[in-house]
Formats: structure tokens, sequence, C-alpha cells
């Protein structure tokens, strides 16, 4: 399909999306279309991961589950949970590593790739198998991040709203899914349509002077 904006147009209404995403923390209680929450999951997983791990699980409690009520709990019941029409956590899983490494191995063997496969097998695994736990969970959350920002921009796109939470308890986070220790939790994701009392002020940037340093 062609798209008929110019790259200047859609470089606009990108600005456009991320300036009007916001954290609301209170919400309707309108339903949101599960299509919608089916799309941003296929944009989150479109995100980038190191070495393409891809090292994300999304755990989605949707309007009506009986885990509905542990999952607010979870989130130490803030309103942001509480009031929202869908409920997502996104963990990471240190654990897959070592399988999703050899599962690119394969991948690469059979495409012919031998050199990609190496470095799959060699590099990669290696790195995964001794790197300390501490690094290798934040590793693994800073991928998942980047997916959790892009289903924050789809359900966005998509005219919802949404908040990303990291005021929960990860060990009832991992007893409420059956996880193992060491899943990471990275954060959890309030999705709904927001009300203007779940924008608890006017938006605060400091400039972008003070953040952003050319050489």
């Amino acid at each position: 399909m062609t798209d008929p904006t110019s790259p200047r147009e859609r470089a606009e209404a990108f600005e456009a999306l991320a300036d009007a995403r916001r954290s609301v923390r209170r919400f309707s209680d309108d339903p949101v279309p599960e299509e919608v929450m089916r799309s941003a999951f296929r944009s989150a997983h479109l995100a980038p991961s190191s070495n393409n791990l891809q090292p994300w699980e999304f755990h989605w409690i949707r309007s009506g589950s009986p885990q509905r009520a542990a999952g607010v709990e979870a989130c130490l019941s803030q309103p942001a949970a509480s009031t929202s029409a869908e409920l997502v956590f996104l963990i990471g899983r240190p654990d897959l590593l070592a399988d999703r490494a050899a599962a690119m191995v394969a991948h690469f063997e059979a495409a012919g790739n031998d050199g990609t496969a190496s470095y799959y097998r060699v590099q990669v695994a290696h790195n995964v198998r001794n790197m300390a736990p501490e690094d290798r969970n934040a590793w693994v959350d800073k991928s998942v991040a980047l997916a959790a920002a892009q289903f924050m921009l789809a359900i966005k796109a998509a005219g919802f709203d949404s908040c990303p939470m990291e005021g929960l308890d990860p060990e009832k986070v991992r007893a409420l899914f059956g996880l193992p220790a060491d899943a990471t939790v990275t954060m959890a994701i309030s999705v709904g349509q927001g009300i203007p009392d779940g924008l608890y002020g006017p938006r605060l940037r400091f400039p972008l002077a003070d953040h952003l340093c050319e050489h």
C-alpha cells in the first residue's frame, strides 16, 4: 500500500502523536475494543530488542477476567489500575534468553547464514551465560521498556489512553501468572478512555536544551 504522505508530514504526525500521549490515571467506563488491544500488542512486538532476543511477555488481564481484582491489587490498587478498562503487565524473561539465542542459531543456519548463526552460537550465548544476574535483568528490562513505549503510542494512535505503572508488587505479579523467581516485572500499563480528572496537571518538561548534548 502506497503512503500518500510525505516524510515531513509523517514526522509531524508522529510528533503530534507523541505530544498527545499522556499518563492518564483515571478512566471512564467506556470499553476498549479488542482489536485496539491486539493491534497495540502487534506494534509492541515489533519493538527493537538487544540481539533481537525479544525477551518480553505481555500478560493481558482482560476486562471481566477473574484475575482482575488480583491484578489491581498487585498494582497497589492505584486509580490508574482500578479504573482501567484493560490491564497489561510487561514481563522480562531472562530465563528464556538461552533458548531464544538457540532459536536464532537454528533460524540463521536454516537460512544458510553461517556467519550470523556463529555469532549467536558463540558471542550471544557467551554473554547470556556469563552475565551477572543484575546486569542481565537490566539488559532485559531495557528491551521490554522499548516494547512498552510502542504499545502506549499505539494505544494513543487508536484514540485511547494509558498509564505506565512501576508502583506494583513484583511477588504478587509473579504469583498471579505463575512466573519464575527470576522473571522481571518491568511495569504494568493500564488502558482505557481517559477523563479530565485523570490528568494530574499540565505536562511539565524541562527545556530540551537541558537534555540534548550535541557534539
